[in-house]
């Protein structure tokens, strides 16, 4: 199966011909301060997506970019930007480079299966992701160790490959097991992200005006009229910068994680709380802090917990960030639109009138142009009550991420478009994170 001859990518844009929007600082910090959320509670929650893919986004979003160079305090060329993750599903967050060039993510007794840890070596200690002496977590992404649930979500993934190992192990060759372990965790991974995660975003009709089904041979298709490129995808800085952070208004103020933990906030000022009374990450698994899953994904006897509503309104963590992430204590709102503004994206105005899904301010009660980040959460807040994407957000997401697929030559969609996935599930033929906790052992 082919693979990336490099471990990078470009970012670039998608509407070259808009202007860029560059409100003021004061225009930018009254905006952010308007986001002020809801009390918790169930008129904020979105019915449709339990909370569970708000940190399933994360970790699609650490697989495909990472940009640790562009500033949030001057112009910032996108094309001359790298993003420090291949731009494809391919779980190299997890993978590493792979075992030859990434062995400390390996176990060297099984070289097929991926390491997880103990903080102590001890059977009654909490299994953890491996980590060094100064509990820092051995992964391929650092950032998937940022807060106790993905941190937790990706131990999940690693132990879904070592089940694949497990399952294929008396039927494939040794030599091939790695390779083809990889290659049924990935192709289920992406078939989550297209069926499972971003259907829950744009719906069910747009997703099948992107990625196209043909009835008769049960191929797929990707169908893009925005997101197009010369030689290789690219990540588009509207979709990096502005919309995929989307996800921003999903999260909650707090979790329960396992039957046994208090309500935990997601983050807190850590150098002054207890680092017990909070989900920060960084640091190794406290004993009974186990994430059990469904609490978050359906996979149990009770409800999950469902996300916020896609709309503008933050978390109130997030309206004060930790001084560890912004010593300022900003708030998230204000750093994305500071950062849209300093990558030159257009208002979302233009770029709905450019995709021909413009609506009339007065029906998003907006008085003037708006970045184009505030723009999608408020369109999808109008349109679909925040429970999906507006036809605007909706459209750049399902293309991105449909057309990523369609560029990656070792995806489903190139290799076999037909496919579909053959790992048991409650429904066969279909596979849903709940399936992959379930087979993975974790649920």
């Amino acid at each position: 199966m082919p693979r990336s001859t490099s471990f990078d990518g470009r970012y670039g844009r998608m509407f070259r011909s808009l202007p860029p929007f560059a409100p003021t600082d004061a225009a930018l910090t009254k905006l952010a301060d308007s986001m002020a959320d809801k009390p918790a509670g169930a008129a904020g929650d979105n019915p449709d997506i339990p909370s569970g893919y708000t940190y399933l986004g994360q970790f699609v979003d650490h697989d495909i970019t990472f940009d640790p160079v562009s500033s949030l305090d001057r112009i910032n060329d996108p094309d001359a930007l790298n993003t420090f993750r291949t731009p494809r599903f391919d779980l190299d967050c997890l993978y590493g480079r792979g075992p030859a060039d990434s062995p400390y993510l390996y176990d060297q007794e099984d070289p097929a299966s991926l390491l997880v840890g103990r903080n102590t070596g001890k059977e009654d200690e909490p299994v953890d992701l491996p980590r060094n002496q100064q509990g820092r977590a051995l992964i391929g992404d650092p950032r998937n160790d940022v807060h106790f649930i993905v941190s937790q979500l990706h131990l999940a993934f690693i132990r879904f490959h070592n089940a694949v190992v497990n399952h294929l192990r008396f039927e494939v060759e040794p030599s091939a097991l790695f390779d083809e372990a990889r290659r049924v965790v990935t192709w289920h991974y992406q078939w989550i992200v297209m069926h499972d995660f971003l259907a829950r975003l744009v719906g069910p009709d747009l997703l099948s005006e992107v990625l196209v089904t043909n009835p008769r041979t049960g191929k797929a298709k990707a169908a893009l009229s925005f997101f197009t490129w010369r030689t290789q995808p690219f990540i588009p800085v509207e979709f990096s910068a502005a919309t995929y952070r989307f996800g921003h208004s999903m999260v909650r103020d707090q979790y329960r994680i396992n039957d046994t933990l208090e309500v935990l906030p997601i983050l807190t000022d850590i150098r002054v709380a207890n680092r017990l009374q909070h989900l920060g990450g960084f640091r190794r698994l406290p004993k009974g802090w186990s994430v059990q899953w469904k609490h978050l994904y359906p996979v149990g006897d009770i409800t999950p917990q469902l996300s916020r509503r896609m709309d503008t309104k933050l978390a109130e963590p997030m309206r004060k960030l930790p001084p560890l992430i912004d010593n300022a204590r900003r708030s998230l709102g204000l750093l994305n639109m500071l950062r849209g503004r300093a990558l030159q994206l257009p208002s979302g105005q233009s770029v709905a009138q450019a995709m021909g899904t413009t609506m009339p301010d007065a029906d998003l009660r907006l008085t003037g142009e708006a970045p184009l980040w505030f723009y999608v959460l408020r369109e999808a807040e109008v349109v679909n009550e925040g429970r999906r994407l507006g036809p605007t957000g909706g459209r750049i997401v399902a293309e991105v991420l449909v057309g990523l697929l369609k560029g990656d030559p070792s995806s489903f969609l190139r290799q076999q478009p037909a496919w579909t996935p053959d790992l048991p599930a409650a429904q066969s033929g279909r596979f849903t994170m709940s399936d992959l906790i379930r087979f993975a052992g974790v649920a």
